[in-house]
């Protein structure tokens, strides 16, 4: 097992330096067209992306590819598109980095499939990014992480109760990292009982004409990820929990372009609230069966 890539093995890595805004511009105006193209030609096996401050903010890519001849001509093919968004000051700086496999958290017989996993979650959060600026209300955006948190753990095959002592876990460990007081569990209780019945109705399913295009992509993801889940289930040799959160983590992390770790506290207490409401009104087999329709979505 690889674990260590620099440039010209299996693993392009670029940081892209850019503001938060201008990234999902990079993203979905300059990059998506490109990298559908070159994986379509066979030479992107799976990319994914995330966002990250360390100096500066940026977006990292990584892309696997596959075979040598392949690391030229994605360099190729980017390179113009690179040099575009440098001379428009969309991005100050990108360089080319090594790329080091986060084994301890996502486990060393099961990071392959977690890269596999980063892809399908990256290819939906650009179709999601295209489709954010139609949306009417910042409301929106949560629904679509209630819905693609619960989605993957629907992949998982996980047990509603394993769902809510791990959202359980979740919510409490955010909540310490914030120091939450009184007043911010007022707020976030006041937040959610204003949005508990759009809660209900869009994870059950019931909101499929004014949410069609989220359920599909989401359902999209759901299906390609559940083979690849079912192997890491067969040969996780780490907590499963600590798995699942570091997932759902970055998937956050990919949806919003700042301020990841607000809305994380809030996403978190709201799904578990959700999942706790749904304990006592034993909804357990809607919250684990319920699937859209899928002659409505087109």
């Amino acid at each position: 097992m690889e674990r260590v890539f620099s440039l010209g093995s299996e693993w392009i890595y670029f940081k892209i330096y850019t503001g938060y805004k201008t990234a999902d511009l990079i993203l979905i105006e300059y990059l998506k067209e490109k990298i559908d193209i070159l994986i379509e030609e066979n030479h992107i096996k799976k990319w994914f992306f995330i966002r990250y401050f360390d100096t500066d903010s940026h977006l990292r890519l990584r892309f696997q590819v596959h075979n040598p001849e392949s690391v030229y001509v994605i360099c190729k093919e980017l390179n113009p598109i690179f040099q575009d968004v440098l001379n428009k000051n969309y991005c100050w700086k990108i360089q080319n980095d090594t790329y080091l496999r986060e084994v301890e958290r996502y486990g060393l017989t099961t990071i392959e499939d977690s890269e596999t996993l980063f892809y399908f979650d990256s290819k939906m959060m650009l179709e999601y990014l295209s489709f954010k600026n139609s949306f009417e209300n910042e409301a929106t955006q949560l629904f679509f992480s209630f819905l693609s948190i619960n989605s993957f753990l629907n992949a998982f095959s996980l047990p509603f109760s394993e769902k809510l002592i791990l959202l359980n876990e979740m919510q409490l460990a955010f909540k310490q990292e914030f120091n939450a007081t009184k007043v911010l569990k007022s707020q976030l209780d006041k937040h959610y009982r204003g949005l508990e019945n759009d809660i209900v109705k869009v994870l059950n399913y019931e909101a499929q004409e004014e949410f069609q295009f989220l359920y599909a992509i989401i359902e999209e993801k759901s299906e390609n990820s559940k083979p690849v889940a079912n192997a890491i289930k067969e040969k996780l040799k780490i907590n499963l929990f600590s798995f699942l959160s570091s997932h759902i983590h970055m998937m956050i992390n990919r949806q919003f372009t700042s301020r990841q770790r607000e809305y994380e506290v809030l996403i978190y207490d709201h799904l578990y609230r959700y999942y706790k409401m749904c304990f006592y009104r034993n909804d357990t087999f809607k919250l684990n069966n319920v699937k859209p329709n899928t002659e409505t979505i087109k």
